[in-house]
């Protein structure tokens, strides 16, 4: 009896989803990882069309990181929307669905920058894909009955 007991807890038992996910997305625990937007589309009325980003904004840093608050932050890039924005232009906490199928981002201390990202988007995102490399997300917005669906795909810094 002893000895099932102990094989029924083994090191290769399988991981929770939210918890494979989330070193996908931050890396392993007290790691963290960096993301860039590269490229969005958005879908309103039945058509879908890029959705179009100023240079400034696609060289933006989003860092997520593994630590017992699962903080985030997003950085201007090299070059900056507005000159007097601050280097970190949003910050606050992420996390997963127990199943990992939705990311949801709080950032709830954001400078008012125009190149702020989940500070604009402030509902949870279906994952799509992600993978070491890839992350696509998937938004809709609901502006008084007219749904706006938002495809953003980031790619690992």
């Amino acid at each position: 009896m002893f000895v099932f007991a102990l094989s029924s807890c083994k090191e290769d038992d399988p991981i929770p989803e939210y918890e494979a996910k989330a070193r996908l997305l931050a890396g392993e625990k007290g790691a963290s990882k960096s993301w860039k937007l590269v490229s969005a589309t958005v879908t309103y009325d039945g058509d879908t069309e890029p959705f179009e980003f100023d240079a400034c904004f696609l060289d933006n840093i989003y860092k997520f990181t593994n630590n017992a608050t699962q903080d985030y932050e997003a950085t201007e890039g090299l070059s900056k929307c507005n000159s007097e924005d601050d280097a970190v232009i949003e910050s606050g906490n992420w996390s997963f669905t127990a199943d990992g199928g939705m990311l949801i981002v709080l950032a709830n201390d954001y400078t008012g920058s125009d190149a702020v990202l989940f500070s604009y988007f402030t509902v949870p995102a279906t994952v799509t894909e992600l993978t070491d490399n890839s992350m696509k997300l998937k938004i809709e917005l609901d502006f008084d009955g007219e749904v706006e669906t938002y495809n953003l795909v980031f790619a690992s810094n």
